[in-house]
């Protein structure tokens, strides 16, 4: 199959999941007990891949990589989700989904990557991006207690990307990876939300949680498809652009009020995708 279809596929199952996250944490869904049950479901979908795929190689670098990308997600994913239950998921969703900036920086920095005239031009979109949406956050759509969690929640991401980049340069495959990431969510998911006393009867939980952890199960798989075929700047940068289906169902669906400053913001952030994946 086409990578860049499978890539478009992936993309539209990230920007509907990260859409039912603030659908979700609207209606009072607890964090915690979300990631739990979605963890179950993440792996469902992966263990179902594999067992049809028919092999699974795993390695000493991929169980190390496996789990260091297993907690850095997990908290990552923890703190993306609380902050939108106090802000919008068309401010929140295009901020968070900017960490493959964090990613490329950090190649280029540590891998000895080019910087094209393409990358430095997309990382300062990005960064202008981001502070045009940060000024919808400060505008009262967020409280200013959730800035820094969701800032730092991009940059684990970012981080979790650098190392999956160097796990697969070092030999690891993407599925042993995966197996591995998933077991160490689904520990984390289990252990804090047991202590936290979150382990509650949820209706909102129990529609939504299940549906994102097949959702983004499933677009994890869809990239990694694409990525065995075609270009990973390419093919990555696309499914960075869930944040623009995100956004659009928020404001339509659920009538999030959007200002210029905040339109202005998401067209920089698909101009910095679109620089990075093509000039």
């Amino acid at each position: 199959m086409d990578p860049i279809l499978l890539a478009i596929f992936s993309m539209l199952f990230t920007g509907v999941s990260d859409f039912l996250y603030r659908r979700a944490r609207i209606v009072g869904a607890s964090p915690k007990f979300f990631l739990l049950l979605q963890a179950i479901f993440f792996n469902t979908t992966n263990y179902c891949y594999i067992a049809f795929q028919g092999s699974l190689k795993v390695s000493f670098l991929t169980v190390f990589f496996g789990i260091c990308c297993g907690f850095l997600g997990y908290f990552s994913i923890l703190l993306f989700l609380k902050s939108l239950g106090h802000g919008y998921a068309s401010i929140n969703a295009p901020i968070f989904r900017l960490s493959f900036i964090i990613t490329a920086v950090l190649a280029i920095t540590f891998l000895n990557e080019i910087l094209t005239f393409g990358k430095f031009l997309a990382i300062s979109l990005a960064v202008f991006s981001i502070i045009a949406l940060s000024k919808g956050l400060k505008n009262g759509h967020i409280s200013s207690g959730m800035i820094l969690p969701l800032l730092l929640a991009t940059l684990l991401n970012g981080l979790v990307g650098f190392l999956y980049k160097i796990a697969i340069s070092s030999g690891s495959t993407p599925t042993g990876i995966l197996v591995i990431q998933g077991a160490v969510f689904i520990t984390c998911s289990f252990i804090i939300a047991i202590r936290s006393g979150t382990v509650v009867k949820s209706r909102s939980v129990m529609i939504h949680a299940p549906v994102c952890g097949i959702l983004l199960g499933s677009a994890f798989l869809l990239l990694l498809e694409s990525l065995k075929y075609g270009e990973v700047s390419v093919n990555f940068s696309i499914v960075q652009l869930s944040f623009v289906l995100t956004s659009v169902l928020a404001i339509f669906i659920l009538r999030e009020k959007f200002r210029i400053i905040n339109f202005i913001g998401i067209i920089a952030a698909i101009l910095s995708v679109m620089s990075f994946a093509y000039l």
